[in-house]
């Protein structure tokens, strides 16, 4: 009943809160109880309330370690079939193990992501679909031991003593379900508005044993009916996994939606009759233009900004700031400057526009380059395509993201 309310009241505002959904594909390397892990996987998250969400995935975790060693140990003590009590005693030079667990988990997730780093805590939910161990070993000797005799016999007719041999064995667990806590946490670098590649470190740490076997010798003498073998047991008994490594994503992240401006921007403003009538125009302070600057007074620096002279060190006209990554002028934000400075141009035919777009730093200069000079050219684009404005009157240029304040665009009437 409890949930069911929950979920009632949950409803509504995951419905109407515009989430902002990200996939993303992901790597993930470092040490672990064995040795190594290696952690590829996908994952899909969810940020109904801005920058808080959560995520779930799918990832493939394969552990492994080797090491080599050498054993030697005893049996308790057995009688022989001619009723002598015997101890069975072994030795190995040389001893290899090389232990794996491969497990598929499940990352359940809280997280929290800015533009420019990401937390996440929650539980891997794992179920080892493989485990064991691989063993080989050189240089096996067995002896059998009569206390009462205080004799020890290792010729091949005594039930197996005296077999050198080299072998190789392989062994397998049966693990349960594990559940571990994780931790996760990075930065972030924008590629472009939907793709960002992440790179940051992980932890997590098992609740529960995966099995936890009882300490058998290395080399076992095991008699049957048939006769006497000898079997290979390994020295594993316990896993409670755990990791610490480094991990790097690619994501693709989907823009929360902006209602009010789909809809200015749905019903573009209707383009001017061809035989407009000029309305009478009240001049602004803000509008009217400045006064061309006197070159003889006026110092003139070196040009390393790549704008025309008479436009530094001189206050626009004009601001347009953009909220996110958005480039189109087209909006509420915007329409009044739109239409104030196509009036302006219109009724005086000799003034000329200049647009400078400034942006702000992305994954590469390329791309900061671009996307500032996308700013200015949808100012020069909406003024022509809606306002007649010839193009050959507006002049656009591209700074890149060398402003504090960079996700916005200035223009000048000269």
């Amino acid at each position: 009943m409890n949930k069911t309310i929950y979920a009632f009241f949950l409803l509504p505002v995951l419905l109407f809160a515009q989430p902002v959904y990200e996939f993303d594909v992901h790597y993930g390397f470092g040490a672990s109880e064995l040795s190594y892990n290696s952690v590829p996987g996908i994952a899909m998250a969810i940020y109904p309330f801005g920058n808080f969400g959560f995520s779930a995935g799918v990832e493939y975790s394969m552990r492994w370690s080797s090491k080599i060693s050498a054993q030697q140990g005893e049996h308790p003590a057995v009688d022989s079939p001619y009723g002598d009590p015997f101890i069975f005693r072994y030795s190995i030079d040389r001893y290899k193990e090389e232990m794996y667990g491969k497990i598929l988990q499940i990352p359940l997730m809280l997280k929290y992501s800015d533009e420019f780093y990401y937390t996440a805590a929650g539980v891997k939910i794992g179920t080892v679909f493989d485990a064991g161990t691989d063993i080989s070993y050189s240089g096996l000797r067995t002896e059998g031991y009569y206390p009462q005799y205080n004799l020890i016999l290792t010729a091949p007719e005594f039930q197996g003593f005296g077999e050198q041999k080299n072998a190789s064995f392989k062994t397998t667990k049966s693990p349960g379900t594990m559940v571990m806590l994780a931790l996760e946490g990075g930065v972030k670098f924008k590629v472009n508005d939907n793709l960002i590649m992440q790179v940051g470190a992980f932890v997590d740490y098992s609740f529960n044993k995966g099995f936890d076997d009882p300490s058998q010798p290395a080399i076992q003498r095991v008699e049957t009916y048939d006769g006497v073998s000898l079997v290979a047991n390994d020295t594993w008994t316990s896993w409670s996994p755990w990791s610490i490594g480094a991990v790097a994503k690619l994501s693709f992240i989907t823009e929360r939606a902006q209602p009010q401006v789909a809809e200015v921007q749905a019903e573009p403003p209707p383009p001017v009759p061809p035989t407009p009538v000029p309305p009478p125009v009240q001049p602004e302070p803000h509008v009217s233009p400045e006064p061309l600057p006197e070159p003889e007074l006026e110092p003139m620096p070196p040009d390393t900004s790549g704008l025309p002279a008479f436009l530094l060190n001189r206050k626009p006209d004009f601001i347009f700031h953009y909220p996110e990554t958005r480039t189109s002028p087209s909006d509420t934000l915007h329409i009044q400057q739109i239409s104030q400075i196509a009036d302006t141009l219109k009724v005086n035919s000799k003034l000329q526009l200049h647009c400078v777009g400034y942006s702000e730093r992305l994954f590469s200069d390329e791309i900061t380059y671009e996307t500032a000079w996308q700013r200015a050219l949808r100012i020069r684009y909406t003024l022509e395509r809606f306002y007649n404005i010839d193009e050959s009157r507006i002049f656009i240029y591209s700074q890149g993201a060398n402003k504090l304040e960079n996700r916005r665009a200035e223009c000048f009437l000269y």
